[in-house]
């Protein structure tokens, strides 16, 4: 018998341990490890009554009172797009929660994904959602952004034949938006998305990590462009497209309405999804759960052949574990072989605030959520440190079937500019109550809403986004190689300190790993060192990027509905 343990109960630590279950023969031993009292990790869905509430000093229990209102601490919604949305939406039909009424379906229509706003000069500026829009009612935001975009294709490439000319293997998001386009577009289009993405520094943020697309725009085509009219956004390798057509070929009538969507969510909340997993993997005779035992250390044992786990309460030894826990958290558990790079990037900390108010309060706005420029804007905001807030009665419309007319918004604070909004206070030392007035502030300049909520909660997220910094991607390759002599058989990694930090991303990287580990007989004969991280060393050769460009421009539906 093979024993596999799984450390975390996050989204890529439920993912693993569910296709683990799916996919390894029933004789597979699956041991899933949470330090915590609950699983679901950043996902967290609470409904609570009127009142304040907070993360540190009373987080509340789900209530079903009439007056209740359900907020969101973490991720809201899911995007059924590319290779990531198919994985997760064959993961939701297995789960049968396809055919839940729970599920919320929100098209590419609706007015909360087509509207986008960026706060700029002290206002909200309606970004263009097309041609005409863009020609006859450009927002101040948008001001040099069309000539930069007609001169981008004009622009020289730093690549010759695939090969980098400058000798630089990766550069920041910033680096690559003020090179192609202007420092304008650089600092308050990709500043803002880098905000509403990662939380993040759009100058610190590696291109090749969090926007493969536009590197791979650039290297194949000359530019961004060029490169977008050729067909390379689609960056999915052939095994990614294979996962792809396996997983819509059992109803791919659902499979094609579901891809039409933009987002999706559920009536009780995100959390619906970890409960579905933790609930499908207690019904599995060979998987056992453990929560609220932190793992305290990793080695391996005297033979080679096997690790010792030794959590707070109990010794667990397994043939080969998988490491889903942030990166920096598996340094500490590495008592003798360390690994490189695992605490380089850093991860930040964000005060997520919820406020839900009456009818009679006017949101103005039928859009997804405001984001805000990078700091060293041209006109900075008079409450630094904001990175956006999101509508959420706009963008998950039935997520309130008692108080339908609810006016619920989402203040996001913190991240990269945390020292911007709270100065010297660390996170472990903040009062919520300050973040609470922060967000109240925000809501007063930037929507002119100045009524109290009748519902609030403040969660003080630490550490719950990791920032890929430049150079991401190579020092990935070199933890692929140490964990590959270190630990050969007996570890492998995935999970949002590594290739994704969306829970798609997160769920496709897991079925991605399980079936490597599967198919090459990684876990039973063990011909074939796995890590996770294999495809940071194979890359994405030029001529496999034209050929997806090509699939995907030619025969791609054919392929899908095959």
């Amino acid at each position: 018998m093979t024993s596999v343990a799984v450390l975390g109960g996050g989204i890529s630590g439920l993912s693993t341990a569910y296709y683990l279950s799916r996919l390894a023969p029933k004789s597979t031993k699956i041991i899933l490890i949470e330090g915590k009292d609950r699983v679901g990790g950043w996902i967290q869905s609470r409904r609570v009554s009127p009142g304040k509430y907070d993360s540190k000093n009373h987080l509340p229990k789900l209530s079903q009172e009439d007056d209740s209102i359900l907020f969101e601490a973490g991720p809201r919604s899911l995007r059924p797009e590319g290779p990531n949305g198919v994985i997760l939406l064959e993961m939701l039909q297995h789960l049968q929660l396809n055919k839940n009424e729970s599920l919320l379906c929100i098209p590419k229509s609706d007015p909360s994904v087509r509207h986008r706003y960026i706060y700029y000069d002290d206002k909200i500026n309606t970004l263009p959602t097309g041609p005409m829009s863009l020609l006859f009612n450009k927002p101040p935001v948008f001001k040099s952004v069309i000539l930069a975009g007609a001169l981008e294709p004009f622009r020289s490439s730093r690549f010759k034949n695939g090969i980098p000319k400058d000798g630089k293997e990766d550069e920041s998001l910033y680096d690559f938006m003020k090179r192609r386009f202007n420092e304008h577009t650089a600092i308050n289009l990709m500043g803002a998305l880098a905000h509403g993405i990662y939380a993040g520094d759009v100058k610190q943020l590696s291109l090749k990590s969090t926007m493969r697309m536009l590197y791979e725009a650039e290297r194949n085509y000359g530019g961004v462009i060029m490169g977008m009219l050729r067909g390379t956004s689609n960056t999915a390798t052939m095994r990614e497209r294979g996962m792809v057509v396996r997983a819509r070929n059992q109803d791919p009538e659902w499979f094609s309405k579901m891809e039409k969507m933009s987002i999706l969510g559920f009536k009780d909340g995100m959390e619906t999804l970890p409960n579905q997993i933790r609930a499908w993997l207690e019904q599995c005779p060979n998987v056992d759960i453990i929560i609220n035992d932190p793992v305290e250390s990793i080695e391996v044992k005297s033979n080679g052949k096997e690790t010792k786990i030794k959590t707070k309460s109990t010794d667990i030894y397994a043939d080969h574990v998988i490491s889903t826990i942030p990166s920096i958290n598996l340094d500490k558990l590495l008592k003798e072989q360390k690994l490189p790079h695992l605490t380089y990037n850093p991860s930040v900390d964000v005060a997520v605030v919820n406020f839900a108010y009456p009818s009679d309060v006017k949101l103005g706005y039928d859009g997804f959520g405001i984001l805000t420029p990078h700091r060293d804007t041209k006109h900075p905001i008079s409450l630094p440190g904001t990175l956006g807030v999101v509508f959420d009665s706009n963008t998950m419309p039935g997520l309130e079937t008692i108080q339908s007319d609810t006016v619920k918004v989402t203040a996001m604070i913190g991240g990269s500019d945390w020292k911007d909004a709270f100065g010297k206070i660390t996170i472990d030392e903040l009062d919520p109550e300050i973040a609470y007035k922060y967000a109240n502030d925000v809501m007063n300049v930037f929507l002119n809403i100045n009524s109290t909520p009748t519902h609030s909660m403040v969660n003080l997220q630490k550490q719950c986004i990791p920032q890929y910094l430049v150079g991401h991607e190579a020092r990935l390759r070199e933890l692929h190689h140490a964990l590959k002599d270190k630990y050969g058989h007996l570890m492998s990694v995935t999970g949002a300190s590594y290739l994704s930090v969306s829970v798609p991303g997160c769920i496709k990287n897991s079925r991605m790993l399980v079936e490597e580990l599967l198919v090459s007989g990684a876990l039973g004969s063990r011909e074939k060192i796995v890590t996770g991280l294999g495809n940071t060393v194979k890359g994405t050769s030029t001529e496999e990027m034209k050929d997806s460009a090509r699939l995907s421009k030619g025969n791609i539906n054919i392929i899908m509905k095959s």
